[in-house]
């Protein structure tokens, strides 16, 4: 019955509408937008599942499905496993037990023999409405490339009307909307406007642009029962634009400056440009497809969707990968540490809370490996406190929080010093465009000053220095700041937002996450609150750098606001009264770790005069030592990056890296992400993972009803999880899933990139950032009990699908004897590793990465000293 089910919802979602119905426009676009990506403006550049069109599906037939309609490959090729299994990265064991779960009916001695046979069509994308549809019949059989004629008109047209601060002219007026707004070059332009001044389309244009798209349907397509399936390929020959226009139209709030589009007014804007094309080609002596063509044999969307053709062997060669680099963390994970070499619990000097960004991972290792008397700590990076911030040279407030979640408080900057009326020549500029606005003058400045920074381009070039160019990043945060977190009255703005958080709203927040985390006594005299940002020169993505957890932005201001509402002693008062007494010894300190240049900077710091904070020199000298070993350990991946034992040489090659405006690689960011643990900080600690985990504290003896890992659970499924699949599908099929190369991508209108100024917008990540990436989805290690595990699905609502059909994978680890079972839709099945072979183990950390260039199997850390 659960099987049926599903198919009849992937049917309903596929546009199986009744015949009887009719064709009801806005309800087929609705259908339609569904397999449209969501990826919004490159300021908002957040990751997520990139095929969530499909995500009701189990892992497996969704991504078949995936396929058939965008053209993409599922897997890596066949002869990647078959490479990985001779380098011994998928050992025999691995293969026994995926053939054994995924074989099926078939006979696991053949099939095991068909895993190793040549495959000399894997580089084909399979056949998909895409590429191959009824759209795809103007060019293969009746000669006419559509796609050619019509996309370099739409997207100019699309750029500038969309534009938001590159040009300093705007193509629409004031509330004028993209519909009206090509209708009025069309009818005032002093030069024709190609190919709309054709008469047929000029005169659709003064039709509603529903009027117009069935027009254009029965003329081009004829019959209605294929009408959805050809604005469905019209859309997905252009998805960058296609998914941009969407998002717009849902929340035109992501726009700085808004723009009045809708897929509606897209399709009918780009059908009159295909009708205007076909009569232009054809001289109007041409057929609709209906007519011309035998559409019975072109392949439909319903077809697709209501029967995935899962490959077998690349099925099993995956999920085979897949164990066999889970294996590995789960061996370690179940052998617990021998008493001697584990850490005695004491009182710590200094307890620091980090995101739980995997790139953390590695510097929290380094912090206590140099000192054990350093305690870490991992949170999701907004640190509890969700709200809108609005920084001191800010246009407009940004959400510090996960995209699930809408803040209702507005938090704003201010200086502690008063602005001097005249900006220094050194003073950040405030935009990219001089005054002069005439054309002569343009002219005249873009022949004189332009040749000096052509100069001056050149040699950044060739001499990168350690400074970032003079212009104010939004990844750094002035230290020196002052915010205003206490709400004085209930009076709200004018978008309804409250300014600043009661005491009590504070009390909420802080104390919420350090029951979360499990920091809830023996507080050490200091805390570090560290959030993490990512400034570098050549990176037009560069929010999918930054904090997740802060819809793509740095976590400085989340970070500072913590520590100011834990150090204040009526935030303090209500806590106690709450059970949670935080000593008053103890002080809050917040700051930033910038993880492409691995350096770190200190906000709101005691003035001069006053008490310095104990402990606080003592762990800035700890810190710096763990960032130079964090930065050697960076390098060993980049392939120019030194290869000497020198900390300090490779620490000074990534400040060159982000600062340099000739490197596509400032830093690899999240490729390699694994895993995601959920639990103390002993589970860990002497695990070397490669900088492959997002780590979540959480203490499982405090949650006995799993109320605490419902909201942990539901901020790192979304965005641990859709980090994780964005990398996964990124690498799998980068021209289709991906952004491609970027060396040849153009800013187009500070929406998104393309490759030169006609291109679609290219969504997903660049090859850059994933071509060292395991495409292996992400491990969710939670230590708690199955009962209790299961209590918290229970009450994770739409969020539980992701892990019935195995888009992430779950696997529960026994607080107390550390046994280990797996996830599934059917319940929990306990897991076998006695064929697993040893966990490799290393006195410290820099003898296991020394002279690798390959991922790491996980390694246990026998002893810590400096």
């Amino acid at each position: 019955m659960a099987y049926l089910e599903h198919r009849q919802t992937s049917l309903n979602k596929a546009g199986n509408y009744a015949k009887d119905k009719g064709f009801c426009l806005d309800e087929v676009i609705n259908r339609i937008a569904h397999w449209l990506p969501t990826q919004g403006p490159l300021k908002d550049f957040i990751h997520h599942n990139t095929l969530h069109a499909v995500q009701h599906y189990p892992f497996h037939e969704g991504i078949a499905v995936a396929a058939k309609i965008f053209g993409a490959r599922s897997y890596l090729a066949l002869e990647d496993y078959q490479e990985l299994y001779r380098q011994g990265r998928i050992g025999n064991n691995a293969l026994d037990w995926a053939i054994a779960k995924f074989g099926s009916d078939q006979n696991p001695a053949q099939l095991r023999l068909d895993l190793f046979e040549a495959d000399d069509r894997c580089h084909y994308p399979p056949l998909s409405l895409a590429n191959h549809g009824l759209r795809s019949s103007w060019l293969t059989q009746l000669e006419i490339d559509l796609n050619a004629m019509v996309h370099p008109i739409l997207f100019r047209l699309l750029a500038n009307f969309l534009d938001q601060g590159i040009s300093r002219w705007s193509l629409p007026k004031d509330g004028e909307s993209f519909w009206n707004c090509v209708a009025r070059l069309t009818q005032n332009s002093l030069v024709p406007l190609y190919p709309f001044n054709e008469p047929a389309a000029r005169q659709l244009l003064n039709n509603t642009p529903d009027q117009v798209i069935l027009s254009c349907l029965d003329k081009i397509v004829g019959q209605e029962r294929y009408y959805e399936q050809y604005l469905l390929e019209i859309l997905l020959a252009h998805p960058g634009w296609s998914g941009m226009v969407r998002m717009i139209e849902l929340n035109p709030e992501s726009l700085l400056t808004k723009r009045d589009i809708s897929l509606q007014q897209l399709l009918a804007v780009e059908l009159v440009c295909e009708l205007a094309c076909l009569n232009q080609k054809k001289a109007r002596h041409w057929q609709n497809l209906s007519s011309v063509l035998s559409l019975d044999k072109i392949p439909l969307l319903a077809d697709i969707v209501a029967d995935p053709d899962v490959p077998v062997r690349l099925k099993i060669w995956h999920e085979a990968m897949e164990w066999a680099l889970h294996a590995e963390l789960l061996k370690a994970l179940q052998t617990k540490p021998e008493a001697s070499v584990t850490q005695e619990k004491t009182q710590p000097a200094v307890q620091a809370l980090f995101c739980i960004d995997d790139r953390e991972c590695s510097l929290r290792r380094y912090l206590e490996e140099i000192s054990p008397a350093v305690e870490t700590f991992g949170a999701a990076g907004f640190f509890g406190i969700d709200f809108l911030y609005q920084g001191i040279d800010d246009a407009y407030p940004v959400a510090q929080c996960p995209v699930a979640i809408t803040p209702k408080h507005l938090i704003k900057e201010s200086s502690l010093h008063q602005q001097p009326k005249n900006k220094s020549k050194s003073a950040p500029m405030p935009d990219l465009h001089f005054t002069p606005h005439s054309l002569l003058r343009g002219w005249l400045y873009t022949q004189t000053l332009g040749l000096g920074y052509a100069v001056r381009m050149a040699w950044s070039v060739f001499n990168p220095g350690s400074r970032l160019p003079n212009i104010r990043s939004l990844s750094e945060l002035d230290s020196h700041s002052h915010l205003h977190l206490l709400r004085e009255s209930d009076q709200t703005d004018e978008q309804g937002h409250l300014l600043g958080f009661t005491f009590s709203e504070m009390a909420d927040r802080v104390g919420g996450l350090l029951r979360n985390i499990g920091l809830t006594q023996h507080y050490s005299p200091l805390v570090m609150v560290v959030a993490h940002g990512s400034s570098s020169v050549n990176n037009p993505h560069f929010a999918a750098y930054d904090c997740g957890a802060c819809a793509g932005k740095p976590g400085a201001p989340n970070a500072r606001a913590f520590a100011w509402m834990a150090n204040h002693p009526s935030v303090r008062s209500i806590l106690s009264e709450r059970g949670l007494s935080i000593p008053d010894s103890t002080r809050f300190i917040a700051a930033m770790h910038n993880t492409s240049r691995d350096e770190i900077t200190y906000f709101d710091l005691p003035d001069k005069g006053k008490p310095s904070v104990p402990g606080l020199h003592a762990f800035q000298q700890i810190m710096s030592k763990a960032l130079q070993r964090n930065a050697r350990e960076r390098c060993r991946w980049f392939e120019l990056g030194p290869k000497t034992p020198d900390n300090q040489i490779a620490h000074e090659h990534v400040i060159a890296r982000a600062s340099s405006i000739f490197e596509p690689r400032p830093e690899l960011n999240h490729s390699n992400n694994l895993y995601c643990i959920v639990g103390r900080r002993s589970l860990t600690r002497d695990l070397f993972l490669d900088r492959r985990a997002f780590l979540h504290s959480y203490d499982p003896d405090s949650d006995a009803q799993g109320d605490v890992l419902v909201k942990i659970m539901s901020a790192i499924i979304p965005v641990c999880g859709g980090i994780n699949l964005e990398y996964l599908f990124s690498r799998i099929d980068n021209s289709v899933y991906g952004a491609g190369t970027k060396l040849p991508h153009n800013v187009i209108g500070l929406l998104g990139v393309a490759n030169g100024v006609e291109g679609d917008l290219r969504t997903g990540l660049p090859s850059q950032m994933i071509e060292v990436h395991e495409p292996a989805r992400l491990l969710i290690v939670v230590e708690q009990s199955c009962e209790v595990i299961d209590q918290t699905l229970a009450n994770l609502g739409e969020l539980k699908e992701w892990l019935d059909n195995e888009w992430v994978r779950l696997v529960a680890c026994h607080p107390v004897n550390r046994t280990l079972f797996r996830y599934s839709a059917e319940g929990w099945e306990a897991i076998d590793l006695e064929s697993q072979k040893d966990v490799p183990e290393a006195v410290h950390s820099e003898p296991i990465i020394a002279g690798k260039t390959a991922t790491i199997p996980v390694h246990r850390l026998i002893r810590r000293h400096a």
